[in-house]
């Protein structure tokens, strides 16, 4: 039997089998094609649209600071609902809020 020599590790026989301290020939196990897996693994599951953000979320949607986003809410400037002990303000007042304070311009 010829073997070949790979640096580092021990020699591998021609025929694939590696010889274990038994003696016994164990062979190799061939690992499945990229479809085969494919096709036994399941899609990850999409993620469902956010129609609400927290306090934090929102904050960092419009770039300011949770305390600022408190403000908001408190003059009536965003509307937010509290859910579970959790105030939460509907993605459609973020954007428009957004709408309202960009599309005027504050030259004064």
């Amino acid at each position: 039997m010829k073997m070949e020599h790979n640096f580092g590790h021990p020699p591998v026989p021609q025929n694939g089998k590696t010889e274990n301290p038994s003696g016994r020939a164990i062979p190799r196990l061939d690992l499945p094609s990229p479809e085969t897996i494919a096709a036994y693994t399941r899609p990850e599951p999409s993620k469902p649209e956010q129609l609400f953000y927290d306090i934090n979320q929102a904050a960092f949607a419009l770039n300011v600071c949770p305390k600022t986003v408190r403000r908001l809410i408190a003059r009536g400037k965003l509307t937010a609902c509290k859910y579970l002990r959790k105030v939460l303000i509907p993605k459609a007042q973020i954007e428009a809020f957004i709408k309202a304070t960009c599309d005027q311009p504050n030259f004064q």
